[in-house]
Formats: C-alpha cells, sequence, structure tokens
C-alpha cells in the first residue's frame, strides 16, 4: 500500500525559497532573484516527479529463511525485482522484529539495475527465543535531492521460530554404573569408553579420526564412527520448573539459562543412542514420553523455544512421566524455587524408583540485573544419595555447570 507523498524538511525548504526569492522579484524587479526563483520550482518539481515513481515498479518477497538461534546471526532475506526499465534508487527497509535488541531493524536496499532480481539479504541477531509472526515492511523512498519521502508498506507473512542457544557439552557421564563410581570418589577411566561394540552412527566434529568405520563410512557415503557401550545410555529426562513466581526480571534470567542448560542436553543426548522425555511447567504443562533422542529433539526444541512462565506446576507432569520413564534413567530436574518441600517429595519420589536425579537450582537472587554481593559462581556439588541442588548463577555457563557433577 502506498502511502501519500509528502515533503522532507529540506523540501519545505526549497519551498519556502522559492517563494522568498519570487517575492523578493516582484518587489526589486530583478532578474537574478526570479531566475533563483525559478531554479527553487524547477528543482521541487522535478524531485516531485522522481518520488512519485521511485517506488513504482518495484515487488519484495520473503525469500526462504533458516532456523534461527539466539546469540547466532540470522539471515532474513527478501527477493527484489524492479521491473523499470531504469535504474531504481536506494530504498531503507524497515521491519519490528521483537526478536532482537533492537525492535525495530533498519537497512538500505543499494539501486538496482532496471528489469533484474536479486537477494537482498538483511543480518540481524537474534536475541530472545520464541515463535515470532512476521508481517509488515515498510519501504522508503524519494528522490536524489531528498526533498520527497515517498513510502509502501507491504504485508509479508511469516512465521518464525527463535530456538534457545545450545552450548557443546562434556560427558555428562550419563551411564549409570559410571555415576556410582564417581560418587563413590574412585577414579573413572580417562579412556571414556568400554571396548564393547554398540554400532555406528553419524560422524560430529568431536569425534577422534580413530573411531571412523571406513566400511559404513563407504557405503552410506559420509562419515560413520564406531560407537561403544558406555555410550549406548538408556534413559534421560529434563524436569524444567518454569513457576513464574520465580523468574528474574533480568534480560538473561534464571529461566533463559535453564532452557539453555535443557536445550543443550536434548542436544547432546540426540548424539547418543538412547531416550529422551521431557516435562516442564509454566504457562502450561509439558510432556514429552520417553522416545529416541534424535527423533524427539526437534519437538523438543521446539517446545523450549515456545516455553512461557506462568502459574502450573511441575508436580502433575512429573507423575505421568515417572509412570513410564524406564528404571535407573538420570533425570535432570533444573528448578527456579529451591528446595521446597514439594520438590524434595516429588524427586524423593522418583530417587525411590532407582532413578539417577541431578538436581540444578538457578535462584532468582542469583539472577537479578543488580546484586550487592556475589556469591561463588560454583556451589559443591551435592553428596551422594542425598537430594541436595546444584546453585548456578550467570557467572557460571551451562557447560560448566552441568559437567561439575
Amino acid at each position: 500500500m502506498l502511502k501519500p507523498l509528502w515533503p522532507t524538511s529540506r523540501g519545505w525548504l526549497i519551498l519556502l525559497a522559492g517563494v522568498l526569492w519570487l517575492l523578493i522579484a516582484m518587489v526589486n524587479h530583478g532578474m537574478f532573484a526570479l531566475v533563483l526563483a525559478w531554479g527553487c520550482f524547477s528543482m521541487w518539481l522535478s524531485s516531485l516527479v522522481v518520488a512519485l515513481g521511485s517506488l513504482r515498479g518495484v515487488e519484495v518477497s520473503r525469500g526462504p529463511m533458516a532456523g534461527a538461534k539466539v546469540g547466532q546471526m540470522l539471515t532474513l532475506p527478501l527477493r527484489w525485482r524492479n521491473r523499470k526499465r531504469w535504474r531504481s534508487q536506494a530504498v531503507v527497509v524497515q521491519e519490528d522484529l521483537p526478536f532482537t535488541l533492537e525492535k525495530s531493524q533498519v537497512h538500505v536496499k543499494a539501486p538496482q539495475n532496471g528489469r533484474t532480481e536479486e537477494l537482498f539479504e538483511r543480518n540481524v541477531l537474534p536475541v530472545r527465543r520464541g515463535e515470532y509472526h512476521l508481517d509488515a515492511v515498510v519501504l522508503r523512498s524519494g528522490d536524489p535531492a531528498g526533498l520527497f519521502m515517498r513510502e509502501r508498506r507491504l504485508h509479508l507473512p511469516a512465521t518464525l521460530v527463535v530456538y534457545p542457544p545450545v552450548e557443546l557439552l562434556p560427558d555428562l557421564l550419563l551411564q549409570q554404573r559410571e555415576v556410582l563410581a564417581s560418587a563413590s570418589g574412585h577414579p573413572i577411566s580417562a579412556a571414556g569408553m568400554s571396548q564393547d561394540f554398540y554400532g555406528v552412527r553419524e560422524y560430529v566434529p568431536s569425534d577422534g579420526m580413530q573411531r571412523i568405520h571406513w566400511k559404513s563410512s563407504a557405503r552410506f557415503g559420509k562419515l560413520m564412527v564406531k560407537e561403544f557401550e558406555r555410550n549406548a545410555v538408556s534413559s534421560v529426562a529434563v524436569l524444567l520448573d518454569a513457576d513464574e513466581r520465580f523468574v528474574s526480571d533480568a534480560e538473561w534470567s534464571n529461566l533463559e539459562y535453564l532452557v539453555c542448560a535443557a536445550a543443550s542436553i536434548c542436544s547432546y543426548c540426540a548424539d547418543l543412542y538412547c531416550s529422551f522425555a521431557l516435562a516442564a511447567s509454566g504457562a502450561q504443562s509439558l510432556l514429552i514420553r520417553p522416545r529416541a533422542a534424535a527423533e524427539v529433539k526437534e519437538e523438543v526444541m521446539y517446545l523450549l523455544a515456545t516455553l512461557a512462565p506462568g502459574k502450573n506446576r511441575l508436580m502433575e507432569p512429573v507423575s505421568e512421566l515417572s509412570a513410564v520413564l524406564p528404571r535407573n534413567s538420570v533425570v535432570f530436574c533444573l528448578t527456579l524455587g529451591g528446595a521446597s518441600k514439594e520438590m524434595r517429595e516429588m524427586l524423593g519420589g522418583l530417587l525411590a524408583l532407582g532413578m539417577d536425579i541431578r538436581w540444578y537450582n538457578a535462584s532468582q537472587e542469583a539472577f537479578q540485573p543488580k546484586r550487592k554481593k556475589q556469591e561463588d559462581p560454583l556451589a559443591p556439588a551435592p553428596v551422594a544419595g542425598v537430594l541436595r541442588a546444584v546453585e548456578v548463577s550467570p557467572k557460571l555457563n551451562v557447560k560448566a555447570a552441568l559437567g561439575s557433577w
């Protein structure tokens, strides 16, 4: 939709100058003042004509958008077609993007040759996760002298999901027998695997070259690596508390910290032969029953991207999950409110079912924007057999927190 053309402050100034010189010429009957007056009027009128056609013949549509992730540059392409035979002018493109630091993003499209089509790529940095419905794109152009402004508002609906950040985690020691060994104080082999062959999987950058299975790589046409028994984890579950009463006000809040931790655990498990389950509370109760981690990863990431704090409690989805969760599952409990009575009872019930509980708490006080006293970034690990949460803070990144168990 084209909006009416209007002069800029420079346009009003040129018009006013033309009127003043014309009045001076009428009073003094001077040729010089008359020439200046007509010069101003000619510039004004020619700029008006150019500005009227500045956005004519321009067709814009959205290009393909890749998946977005918090903290990683995102390209928002626009297909730009100039149907005119002559070269177009520079165009200012403005769009409201609530997931960026500056809500309104402005980019300048360079002049384009006539009857050509280009892909105009706009690079932005997402800082907020969620599902966003994009719509209006505003185009602004005018004349080379900058005397007039023409605006066109396009409705280009699209949906974009910004996923939470994911950190590359160290070995989480998910095998039950290794967890018991580490809790008892006995050293764990630095080799990191047993000699019991389990299968093959696709190569990831963290794998060593010595683990490549060349026959399988030749058969599948891509690098495949050998997987050993230790990585054949049976079951992993994440319990995520999003009670709105305990969410901090900071931009990097305690809830965002825990969402990042949950996404990192899911991504880690997707590279292993294990099942993955999720129970979360907040604006609504979420439950994903145990399924293959690689299969459920996309669904989990979407739920984590759209998770909002609310009044729902974690106990309801956890009680349903505990009925189908295999024994000896490794359960990561990510909480905001600390060691409440109901939380201890819930985790105590899981412990009685034979689950391996890993409890992390991100308190509201630790994630407030201004704090008078900074606590130790890494609290002591819990004592074996006792339900005690590891307290995390913004100074302790997710990778270090999850690797501290």
